[in-house]
């Protein structure tokens, strides 16, 4: 049975920023929507201070706040050199030890009823504030002077290194943490991909030196290396004299190019297992295969994208047969990692007692073999589709989520547009584009597998 129900168009219009999203008509059958097509489209106002800070700013009046985001272009990818790995992450800590104007940073902001935060991840490191729009000149007077002045001395920066070890201390204490971090490590021998975020416990503890944190101050945190992405309820040309007025006076440096060695192809397979401290924990399976960059091809990381969701949604195909049917697996879940430069698609399971190694790699592998052999179906395709797209309007209900978008795209792929883009690709992308990109990646050279079995075996 089959029914069509023609949608009206819904329409978010403000002075700046439209999310216009249409669907002309829905075809269901057998419950399942097999038509899916709809518009993104965003303005932004980009500008560049002449010290070459870039200003991304989207007007949003759907509700009283403002999200004030600035993206540092620096990450543990960054880290070119031995010795240093985990500083990007430390720095994202010495910037909230305060400056001569405002000492403590999270009293100033506590007044304002704010959210704020940072998080870094291999490619950038990014410093959040979420707050009423009326106090958006306030937030960048703040966040300006400590990124312009921060108190950063010998003392502060020891000091700053005690709670970075004792977070990497925690963080090796999971299980599923410590797999994600071997498979890197042995799936990259020449890009720093290769070290994770919280860096080696050899450096945090023994090597790095104040010296690097100034020298990564210096090369990274730069005008003319970061992006302030404001988003929210606010007046741009108002919203753009003060950023001129606040962040106008920080001074731009010559660029810094890291030194980053491409990685090179991989011509076999890589196996390695772990055995876990205790038996508390059951066995896991990680699979990596080396995959593009969404920088150079998001055409084909659009398609591990919706192989992902073909494959570990509630109702993909590793989901259903591995969870749901065979009552093999506690979890399985993976897909593309979208990054500046190759990256892997993952495949990560966390096994049921009793259930092998052997069986859940070989089911997976089943799988992903079907994907380089046959085409998707129209109903599975129609599927994947809609569920990416719909994740990815739902993911925008908010200033602070898109403030977050608009900045995660410009520093991954290069342009902010790219989000448009790689919507667009959901709608157009095709079985055998599909069947392409499996064939390109599931190749048995191109695989890197780590296992983890409890202290007494399976």
């Amino acid at each position: 049975m089959s029914c069509d129900l023609t949608c009206v168009t819904t329409s978010l219009l403000t002075s700046g920023f439209v999310l216009t999203l249409r669907s002309p008509s829905y075809s269901f059958c057998s419950g399942q929507l097999s038509c899916f097509h709809r518009r993104l489209a965003f303005n932004v106002d980009q500008s560049t201070l002449d010290n070459g800070l870039t200003l991304l700013i989207c007007r949003d009046t759907t509700a009283p706040t403002v999200s004030v985001q600035t993206f540092v272009n620096a990450g543990s990818r960054d880290e070119d050199r031995p010795g240093i790995t985990g500083l990007a992450h430390v720095f994202e800590h010495m910037m909230f030890r305060g400056t001569e104007k405002y000492p403590d940073y999270s009293n100033e902001i506590a007044p304002l009823g704010a959210e704020n935060n940072a998080y870094t991840n291999d490619d950038y490191t990014c410093y959040f504030v979420n707050a009423h729009a009326s106090f958006l000149e306030k937030v960048l007077d703040l966040e300006s002077d400590r990124f312009k002045n921060l108190n950063f001395t010998n003392e502060t920066f020891r000091t700053e290194l005690g709670p970075v070890k004792e977070e990497r201390r925690r963080g090796m204490e999971d299980p599923g943490d410590f797999l994600g971090i071997e498979l890197y490590r042995l799936a990259f021998v020449a890009h720093t991909y290769q070290h994770p975020v919280i860096g080696w416990e050899e450096d945090l503890e023994t090597k790095m030196t104040f010296e690097d944190g100034r020298q990564f101050k210096e090369h990274f945190y730069v005008p003319n290396n970061c992006y302030l992405v404001m988003c929210g309820n606010v007046d741009i040309a108002r919203a753009k004299e003060w950023a001129q007025k606040y962040w106008g006076s920080w001074q731009r440096a010559e660029p810094y190019s890291p030194i980053i060695t491409p990685e090179p192809r991989q011509s076999e397979e890589k196996v390695k297992g772990f055995t876990w401290k205790d038996d508390e924990t059951v066995p896991m399976i990680q699979i990596g295969f080396h995959a593009p960059s969404a920088r150079t091809d998001l055409e084909s990381v659009a398609a591990l994208n919706m192989i992902g969701e073909l494959l570990f949604s509630e109702s993909g195909r590793l989901t259903r047969e591995l969870r749901s049917n065979l009552s093999m697996v506690e979890a399985i879940w993976g897909g593309m990692d979208m990054r500046k430069d190759p990256s892997l698609f993952t495949v990560t399971a966390r096994l049921k007692k009793g259930v092998t190694l052997e069986q859940v790699r070989d089911s997976i592998y089943t799988q992903l073999e079907q994907l380089r052999t046959k085409l998707v179906t129209p109903e599975e395709l129609d599927r994947v589709r809609n569920n990416l797209r719909a994740d990815l309007v739902y993911g925008l209900d908010r200033p602070a989520r898109v403030a977050g978008s608009i900045g995660y795209y410009n520093v991954i792929t290069g342009d902010w547009r790219n989000m448009m883009r790689i919507y667009d690709l959901y709608g157009s992308i095709t079985a055998e584009k599909l069947r392409t990109a499996a064939t390109e990646t599931f190749d048995n050279l191109n695989r890197t597998v780590v296992t983890l079995v409890p202290k007494s075996g399976i």
